[in-house]
């Protein structure tokens, strides 16, 4: 049996803490934090070694798309004042490629209250209704690259709304 310790079984395998590892190594999984391998049904270590080498690159690249998708986005902010009847711009300027979609949805709170979905809005521009009077508003950029991967920046605030 191998038993590493939960700190570095993690960092080596880029999982998050308590995820299972099955799957991960043949005749191997994750328990109470240390690699459980049944003998015989398991890898060499050398194999092991491998396998999980093979894992933290895949997770590498992935975080690479990522990095270059947040790079791409070299601007991302609301324009306009914040009054009842105003029409404010979410300004992005994307550069580069690998982007499948690009959405805006718009956020509202009151205070320092809980952000709620504006359901209706999902343009780059919002017009501020009476309802948002009091509020703070903020937009959310969700990208998806082409690799799969779904990114979430969000704006600057504005608010809060006078009339």
């Amino acid at each position: 049996m191998i038993r590493l310790s939960p700190l570095l079984l993690v960092l080596m395998a880029g999982l998050p803490v308590g995820m299972s590892a099955q799957g991960l190594l043949p005749g191997c999984r994750l328990e109470n934090g240390s690699l459980q391998c049944v003998p015989g049904l398991t890898a060499s270590p050398q194999k092991q070694i491998q396998v999980l080498e093979g894992q933290i690159n895949r997770d590498v690249q992935s975080e690479g798309h990522i990095e270059q998708a947040i790079e791409g986005l070299k601007r991302f902010e609301l324009i306009g004042k914040a009054r009842e009847g105003q029409l404010i711009k979410a300004e992005l300027m994307l550069q580069g490629g690998g982007f499948d979609e690009v959405h805006i949805h718009w956020y509202r709170r009151n205070n320092q209250g809980n952000w709620q979905l504006v359901n209706t809005v999902r343009e780059s521009s919002y017009r501020i209704q009476p309802s948002d009077r009091g509020h703070q508003l903020m937009a959310v950029l969700v990208v998806k690259t082409s690799d799969g991967k779904v990114q979430r920046i969000s704006s600057n605030v504005l608010g809060p709304v006078t009339d």
